[in-house]
């Protein structure tokens, strides 16, 4: 386990709320080693996987025997094979990382939030949340590219649909009320991405401040390309599937946390979209409320 000095933060997302970005923001300090979606992928596509419909499963080894003949060119961490949730825990979060002086990790709050006894000791926690307009238009956007490459059917909200089963968001909202109501993180720091974009100094030097980090201005902008996640430690597949479908593109091509648009109207929204976010919107509310502040500056 870490020594003394070492920090070691998770930051606990949705999906689409720029924290493949926030990854590669997180390079930039000095001693650090990134760890990138372990419990998701435990979640997804692991031994211990949450059971999905048997249509979805045919889609599922479709895009498992497509990313296998990629070649990366380098090995990120962990193979799918070996990502139970006890593996992810004892070898990956909760392994030694000797000259490391931050630990930093970004995983999807969703594949933890069924097995939160599996939460790694040593922790601080964070939680990273997005306008579901945003978040579901994107992911929309994203099943529709892997639907292209793959030929297959990845739905959004039907009755088998891709998603986790409170959307992301319930399941964020659970994970908070466990921390705080076990004291594990009596106070998480809550991030909105559109505030980070909007003001990303502000929230960026009071998200170290509150997690222990050492801020620095070079936290502000990065190079783009993939080469800093080649230092990653992230699942084989989860990165073989990028090459395939491109769903970190953007965020690798990023250089800096560059201004949003605003949100479509919500009356504007296809029908699935707009399940989805009528689903969400309560518990994105409810943190919403709690997040960190740039009118705190």
């Amino acid at each position: 386990m870490a020594d003394d000095k070492q920090v070691r933060v998770i930051l606990w997302c949705i999906p689409r709320t720029v924290s493949t970005a926030f990854g590669k923001c997180m390079s930039n300090l000095d001693g650090v080693q990134i760890i990138n979606e372990p419990y998701v992928s435990a979640y997804t596509i692991g031994p211990e996987m949450v059971p999905i419909p048997e249509h979805l499963e045919k889609e599922q080894e479709k895009f498992v025997a497509k990313s296998s003949e990629i070649d990366l060119g380098f090995h990120p961490g962990w193979e799918t094979n070996k990502a139970t949730y006890k593996f992810i825990k004892e070898n990956i979060l909760e392994a030694e990382y000797p000259g490391k002086k931050v630990v930093f990790v970004k995983d999807m709050s969703y594949g933890i939030a069924w097995k939160l006894h599996m939460l790694p000791e040593g922790y601080r926690h964070a939680l990273l949340i997005r306008n579901p307009i945003k978040v579901f238009t994107s992911w929309k956007k994203v099943l529709e590219k892997m639907e292209k490459t793959l030929s297959a059917v990845f739905p959004l909200a039907n009755e088998d649909n891709v998603l986790p089963e409170k959307y992301g968001f319930g399941e964020s909202f659970q994970l908070y009320e466990h921390l705080v109501k076990t004291g594990i993180e009596p106070n998480p720091v809550i991030i909105d991405s559109d505030d980070l974009l909007e003001t990303p100094e502000f929230i960026l030097r009071e998200f170290c401040k509150r997690t222990g980090i050492q801020y620095k201005d070079e936290l502000l902008s990065w190079n783009a390309g993939d080469s800093v996640v080649q230092k990653w430690k992230s699942s084989e597949l989860f990165m073989k599937g990028n090459q395939l479908c491109g769903y970190y593109e953007d965020a690798l091509a990023s250089q800096n946390f560059y201004k949003s648009r605003p949100p479509a109207e919500q009356a504007d929204l296809p029908e699935d979209v707009r399940i989805c976010v009528d689903a969400s919107m309560p518990y994105y509310e409810k943190m919403y409320a709690l997040r960190l502040r740039p009118e705190e500056q």
